[in-house]
């Protein structure tokens, strides 16, 4: 069970930041791949190199981003206008987790409905604290460009558009460098061209169907290993059942099953796109149900995190 007299989201955090996504940042530059790689490779200034590895975020590599020859009052405006659409990010998530923590603790809900809100209180909290960060990094200097971490989960039209592009697209872009790419290219140092979009492509082409299905599971299975690991370091066990782990593993399988149906099958494809979206959510939520939320309420980490957010937000309000 998870300490109470802790705070739930710090630890979690601190777990994430240190086992998972620092170590595989590292990885990924002693393989010549991932942030830190470019970054150097590009010539970025050490204060941004170094935000780009203790921070959970995904710049865009440009070279016109290094070599920008604007004065500094025209490179002040652009930074502060980032930082205004990252603050206001994190702004509508803190209301939107407020909100979710508030309807879970008011009302009678059903489970189903309480851990839907819980799934958009994930993404709230996941979301804001990237944000946050992201402002952070773009104070610290103005020239990196980010990705936004959450690119409207809730408009996902298949599992493979939800957790490669849209759900935590920085978790997406570490497992794609570490686990996925390098089955793909069948060695874990990068080759020349690792960063081309085309040669990418085609090298995924090249590598068969075989071995992307083998990538596909290995990565999403890796997904479930990392967030055992967090798992375990938040309550001292690994989720009941190996729930999270099957949870991801299971996820990985649902993305081949749905590109076979795709290869096969076009009237999945002509279906309007908010019912391929309800049933993308629908069927994100249901396998959810099965190995995600019950390990949390076995654990007590719902009620931890509540909590946490409640000491957070009257923290803020004494002050």
């Amino acid at each position: 069970m998870v300490d109470r007299n802790e705070n739930v989201i710090t630890l979690a955090i601190m777990s994430a930041l240190i086992s998972w996504w620092c170590s595989f940042k590292l990885i990924a530059f002693a393989w010549d791949r991932g942030a830190i790689t470019q970054a150097i490779r590009l010539k970025y200034p050490t204060i941004a190199t170094a935000m780009l590895l203790v921070l959970p975020v995904t710049p865009v590599f440009q070279q016109r981003d290094v070599e920008d020859t604007r004065s500094k009052n025209s490179q002040k405006t652009s930074s502060q206008a980032t930082v205004t659409s990252y603050a206001w990010r994190f702004i509508t998530k803190v209301a939107l987790l407020l909100a979710t923590v508030h309807a879970i603790t008011a009302y009678q809900l059903p489970d189903i409905v309480a851990h839907f809100l819980m799934a958009w209180g994930l993404y709230a909290l996941l979301g804001g604290l990237m944000d946050g960060l992201s402002c952070v990094c773009l104070l610290v200097d103005s020239r990196v460009k980010l990705v936004p971490h959450f690119d409207q989960p809730y408009l996902s039209e298949s599992l493979e558009i939800f957790w490669a592009k849209r759900w935590n697209r920085f978790a997406a872009g570490q497992l794609r460098s570490i686990v996925f790419d390098p089955l793909i290219d069948n060695c874990a140092v990068a080759p020349p061209d690792a960063n081309d979009r085309v040669a990418r492509f085609r090298r995924r082409q090249r590598a068969g169907l075989f071995r992307v299905a083998v990538a596909t599971i290995c990565t999403f299975a890796m997904s479930g290993i990392m967030h055992e690991l967090v798992f375990y370091h938040l309550t001292g066990a690994i989720s009941s059942g190996a729930g999270w782990f099957l949870f991801f593993s299971l996820n990985g399988v649902l993305v081949l099953v749905e590109r076979a149906m795709w290869s096969r099958t076009a009237w999945y494809t002509n279906l309007p796109s908010y019912v391929r979206v309800a049933f993308t959510l629908a069927l994100e939520v249901y396998v959810a149900e099965l190995f995600f939320f019950k390990p949390v309420i076995q654990a007590g980490l719902d009620v931890a995190v509540i909590e946490s957010v409640k000491e957070t937000a009257a923290s803020f309000v004494l002050v």
